[in-house]
């Protein structure tokens, strides 16, 4: 108890001294502000919700109206922005780096639905549309509003499926304007669930990473140093005659 007395003595003296300096330095003061983490950022009374084991990288932004289901994960840099509309993101569905979720009211009221097993690509952008179980939207791939990207389908990288375009199930589209290819095969089919599988493992990695703390980091830099010279050197052979039984080791 009295530990944590002292303690918040020692920070109010702190803070008191801080604001002296303040007054002093008048006109060309600087004060550096601390930037909150945009993981989880109200909007409008409304904040995103997450179920169980959701990663949600530091530097990922999640606003407002957005639900993500269990197992998913919003990778860095990624943007989820529900603030004019709600944001629906299904189970073990991975939205990778600089990919953009937004939604529409302006013109037209439309949510953004996402489904299970879902991929998104990296810097893709996902716009007030449906995407529907089992897909992947690739890398730099546009889907625009009211677009309904049916289950099991493929939209290649780079692509645009344009505004109100209607994806039938299990189908490859590329292009821009994005166009029916052909059916998907069963191996790729495979691959669908293959790959969320994938990045629901990884997720977890980088989860337990994420979460460190400084001294697990601390104790996590001293381990590598060792195993980082034990590579480079190998282990140190020392010679020793054992006086008890008068034998020559060498370890």
């Amino acid at each position: 108890m009295w530990a944590k007395q002292a303690g918040n003595a020692i920070r109010s003296l702190g803070q008191t001294i801080d604001r002296v300096g303040i007054l002093l330095e008048g006109k060309y003061t600087y004060t550096e502000h601390l930037n909150p983490s945009t993981r989880a950022v109200k909007n409008l009374g409304r904040s995103p919700t997450f179920g169980k084991g959701v990663f949600v990288a530091p530097n990922a932004s999640v606003i407002g109206d957005v639900k993500v289901g269990k197992g998913s994960s919003i990778w860095y840099n990624a943007t989820v922005r529900g603030d004019v509309n709600c944001i629906t993101i299904g189970d073990h569905t991975n939205i990778q780096d600089q990919a953009v979720i937004h939604v529409a009211k302006i013109r037209n009221d439309i949510p953004t639905k996402i489904g299970n097993y879902v991929t998104v690509g990296t810097a893709a952008i996902v716009h007030a549309c449906t995407i529907e179980d089992h897909c992947i939207i690739g890398t730099g791939a546009q889907v625009l509003d009211g677009s309904v990207v049916g289950a099991k389908s493929i939209i290649t990288a780079g692509s645009i499926v344009t505004y109100g375009k209607q994806v039938p199930p299990g189908q490859l589209w590329s292009g821009v304007p994005a166009r029916y290819l052909r059916d998907l095969t069963a191996e790729e089919m495979q691959f669908l669930q293959q790959c969320s599988a994938e990045y629901t493992q990884l997720a977890e990695q980088h989860g337990e990473e994420c979460a460190k703390t400084f001294e697990e980091y601390e104790a996590d830099a001293k381990r590598f140093k060792i195993l980082r010279d034990v590579g480079e050197t190998g282990l140190l052979q020392k010679d020793e005659t054992r006086k008890d039984t008068g034998l020559y080791f060498r370890y």
